[in-house]
């Protein structure tokens, strides 16, 4: 009988989840932050079945493709085309600023306002409209091919239309700055497992992203939503077809880190509790009640 106050522990009911490893734990001592921030990349530490309070990212184990220091370095050659120091910090530096997000941003809306519109402009008159204003843009910004930008407005049309992010939130989140800001834990944590950075480089830049990321959601729900739909995003644009199974995947990853006992998630908040300056302080419109915390997504 558990003590008074303090719920049972409960099995995981995803039996299907249970297939993958624990979640694995190193009992290193960090602080809270330090925790959190490494919980900003906790898919990550999931899928490479590494600690979730260890800088290291990987098992250090025997793998069919080496140790983790391999993988690391392997991961960031294939996937990031990072092969130093200088090309990971240069990774970085642009996920903080944004390196889908902004896109994002940009398109969502529009694909939004076109799959919504009345019947007459799904005839495709409003989408035109959308078409020449993203050549505007890209013209504007002085980019090489502004068609780049009405190629992924017809691609994300393209998947919202015929169900390939029906395993997203609805309504879409308003933007996925959580798909770029896991990235940075991520590629922080490849980077000094592979030996490319020291260690107070790489939390240094954990401890950048965390505070981006406790300004824009209130908790771990927000924060998967908007990765998820930052990860579909990006898989959209860069292969539609690879996106109809994957996001269910991914689904359920999320769905694990959310209700899982032993989760990174369930063992501390996104957003502590330290008293908040005024400017944090937002209103609840359906209640007129002061509600002590970051902005929401929709208040951004």
């Amino acid at each position: 009988m558990p003590a008074r106050g303090i719920p049972a522990l409960t099995t995981f009911p995803y039996p299907e989840l249970d297939e993958r490893e624990e979640d694995h734990w190193s009992g290193a001592e960090m602080s809270d932050d330090e925790l959190r921030g490494l919980a900003l990349g906790a898919f990550y530490s999931a899928r490479w079945d590494a600690f979730h309070d260890e800088l290291l990212l990987g098992p250090e184990r025997d793998h069919p493709l080496g140790d983790r220091r391999e993988l690391a370095i392997d991961t960031l050659t294939g996937a990031w085309g990072i092969t130093d120091a200088n090309e990971a910090r240069a990774t970085m530096e642009a996920l903080l600023d944004g390196m889908h997000s902004p896109l994002y941003a940009l398109i969502n809306p529009l694909v939004n306002a076109s799959v919504n519109a009345s019947e007459r402009d799904r005839f495709g008159e409003r989408a035109d409209r959308h078409r020449a204003f993203l050549r505007q843009v890209g013209s504007f910004r002085g980019m090489d091919n502004p068609e780049s930008l009405v190629r992924d407005y017809d691609i994300w049309a393209q998947a919202v239309k015929i169900g390939f992010t029906e395993h997203l939130s609805r309504p879409l989140p308003h933007g996925i700055e959580a798909w770029d800001i896991a990235r940075v834990v991520a590629v922080a944590r490849m980077a000094f497992t592979a030996g490319y950075i020291e260690a107070e480089m790489a939390w240094a830049y954990i401890m950048r992203a965390l505070p981006q990321a406790q300004r824009r959601y209130r908790n771990w729900r927000q924060f998967g939503d908007a990765y998820l739909a930052g990860w579909t995003f990006w898989q959209a644009t860069e292969d539609l077809a690879e996106l109809k199974n994957g996001g269910v995947d991914r689904r359920l990853e999320l769905v694990r880190l959310w209700t899982r006992p032993t989760s990174p998630w369930r063992r501390i908040e996104l957003v502590g509790s330290a008293p908040k300056t005024v400017e944090e302080i937002t209103v609840d419109t359906t209640t007129e009640e002061p509600i002590v915390g970051p902005p929401s997504p929709e208040e951004d």
